[in-house]
């Protein structure tokens, strides 16, 4: 584990062979997007076709509101309740906390939503760093991004978001 990752929670993932295709759809609120569109969009920078399922949107916006009206923002929120960074000692590898998203998008039981959060912005290298060593690439394949800002629920601690998948068996 590269130094100050700190893993707040282990991820176990079945392995599914239903990969199926990606399809190019209106937005449909109860779609379950597998690996290969989970993949497609966010390698082709489509994110905002990802979205959550109605009920975990509904969910997350009492959540969202209710939890602005009692800290104020998200970031006070997760600073009092999830995030406790260490000591920052090296800027280009800083205190990294690995937290499963608490509202994942709608994808299917085989794909992990896991945020990678930090007090500044973390290098490709770093967040590559990060995931090899904690699940590995030989059981995992990744796909990870940052939203753009205007898409951005907590604009003020940098997280990248991840989804991963087991690697199928040869």
């Amino acid at each position: 584990m590269p130094p100050n990752v700190e893993l707040a929670t282990t991820l176990v993932a079945p392995v599914s062979n239903d990969i199926g295709s990606v399809t190019h759809k209106t937005k449909d609120e109860d779609e379950v997007f597998n690996w290969e569109q989970v993949y497609y969009f966010v390698s082709t920078n489509q994110i905002k076709s990802l979205h959550r399922h109605k009920q975990v949107q509904v969910v997350y916006d009492k959540w969202r509101k209710d939890t602005l009206a009692q800290y104020g923002s998200l970031e006070n929120y997760l600073l009092t309740n999830k995030l406790e960074f260490g000591t920052m000692k090296d800027a280009q590898r800083p205190p990294v906390i690995i937290l499963p998203n608490d509202f994942p998008y709608s994808v299917e039981a085989d794909i992990d939503h896991i945020l990678l959060w930090s007090q500044v912005p973390l290098s490709r290298t770093y967040i590559e760093d990060i995931l090899e060593n904690n699940y590995g690439s030989d059981k995992y394949e990744w796909v990870y991004w940052v939203n753009p800002p205007e898409i951005q629920s907590v604009k003020k601690l940098p997280h990248v978001h991840v989804f991963m998948h087991p690697k199928q068996s040869s």
